[in-house]
């Protein structure tokens, strides 16, 4: 196996590079499936390159990118920087600067390229001890055309480039099938990456910095991210969640179990109903139906279902307490179960497993509020979104009832707007 364990890191030599850059196109820095995502680093597979990189974005719009190249045989090194705020010209040769720590630990040639809203210059076949360095430094800035970067952290990566590596050798072990992952943007399966819907309007192409999830594993990152619940309610990929969430956001992207993070956009808010239309590009796994008569009843048993900061669902029982919420708003349900911290935007599901409403920020004492699944379709309907109503079957037992739940609902992690 070429990548080295966590603590196998060698040193860095400078080195210089001669010659013309290579030119690839910029779908050689996209990311095709999101692998993992160790503290604000994103761990991705690139189809291009039949690999993984690493991946972090900065406050200031700018990413830096480490990974291999397996598409040329014997697996190749690589370095990107890139930006929507920069202006580097594709295909052309830039002298670049990489330091570490403020020393300088490569020279040589870069290469123009664009991605999507982005720009950038990418670096092929570095050394590899360049990469495997980084663990071990504190900062690494960059010099792109006479022009200097700051110098950015890079806690948290060691865990990234073990992740990368595990990435490699489950696609070389064919754990991960490309084939597979190449199959979800063909035309008539899912849309192509970083397709983002806006309204009516599909727009190819989501940035480049909206692609990372902006949340640790087990905590938010202080004052720049936050998180919510949505569900899924239909097969296209269209989402249900929180207005609060979409209008504080910048970046939001959503998270289906462990690993399925996408971009997302904001297709519509409604601040007087608080909620709000997300849309991923793929097709949605599941997704949730609406109840229909007859309707939900005072007293009745429901669940909510939610993912806390930490990322794991969570799940409490209550029942309907009351038909109406607070000075007798007739849009609302007041419900018994407990509503926590990163449940707002979730579904509220009867026994059924059908949706009977919307998660809306928790009060005190056990009293809390839904907005009722009525309202919910009016927006959809106004908006053109398709969804499924269905009458209420037998009650299931509870455990099956997070099971369907579990299976429509995502984390919602937004980037607050500076």
């Amino acid at each position: 196996m070429f990548f080295p364990s966590r603590h196998a890191w060698f040193a860095v030599i400078l080195t210089v590079l001669c010659g013309p850059a290579l030119a690839l196109d910029g779908q050689y820095y996209s990311t095709a499936k999101v692998y993992r995502m160790p503290d604000h680093w994103l761990v991705g597979i690139n189809l291009f390159r039949k690999s993984c990189f690493v991946v972090a974005n900065y406050s200031d719009k700018a990413n830096v990118e480490m990974g291999v190249d397996r598409s040329r045989g014997e697996p190749r090194y690589y370095m990107a920087f890139f930006s929507r705020n920069w202006g580097y010209e594709p295909d052309r040769d830039y002298e670049v600067i990489v330091k570490y720590d403020g020393k300088s630990v490569w020279k040589g040639k870069g290469v123009g390229f664009t991605l999507n809203a982005t720009r950038g210059v990418g670096i092929e076949d570095i050394p590899a001890a360049i990469v495997e360095k980084a663990p071990a430094q504190l900062k690494v800035s960059f010099m792109i055309g006479g022009r200097g970067y700051n110098r950015y952290p890079l806690a948290g990566i060691r865990d990234a480039l073990t992740g990368m590596g595990d990435c490699i050798r489950e696609i070389e072990d064919e754990r991960i099938s490309l084939a597979a992952i190449a199959r979800e943007f063909e035309p008539g399966g899912a849309a192509r990456n970083g397709d983002r819907h806006r309204g009516k309007e599909t727009v190819a192409g989501g940035e480049e910095g909206e692609r990372r999830w902006p949340v640790e594993k087990s905590r938010l990152r202080a004052s720049k991210a936050f998180t919510g619940t949505g569900f899924f309610v239909n097969a296209d990929g269209y989402l249900l969640t929180n207005a609060q969430m979409a209008d504080k956001c910048e970046n939001a992207m959503v998270r289906h179990g462990g690993t399925d993070v996408q971009p997302a956009a904001i297709v519509a808010s409604d601040r007087t109903n608080d909620l709000a239309i997300l849309k991923v590009a793929r097709k949605s796994p599941a997704f949730g139906k609406f109840r229909g008569a007859p309707q939900i009843r005072l007293g009745d048993s429901i669940v909510v279902f939610g993912y806390p900061p930490t990322g794991f669902d969570n799940i409490t029982m209550g029942r309907v307490s009351a038909l109406a919420g607070a000075g007798d708003d007739v849009t609302r349900l007041r419900i018994s179960a407990p509503v926590q911290s990163g449940d707002s935007g979730g579904a509220v599901i009867d026994q059924s497993g059908h949706v009977v409403g919307v998660v809306v920020a928790g009060g005190i004492q056990n009293v809390n509020f839904a907005i009722k699944a009525g309202i919910a379709q009016f927006f959809l309907d106004a908006n053109q979104v398709q969804y499924d109503v269905e009458a209420p079957g037998d009650d299931l037992k509870t455990p099956d009832v997070v099971d369907i739940a579990r299976n429509f609902s995502v984390q919602v992690a937004c980037e607050v707007k500076r």
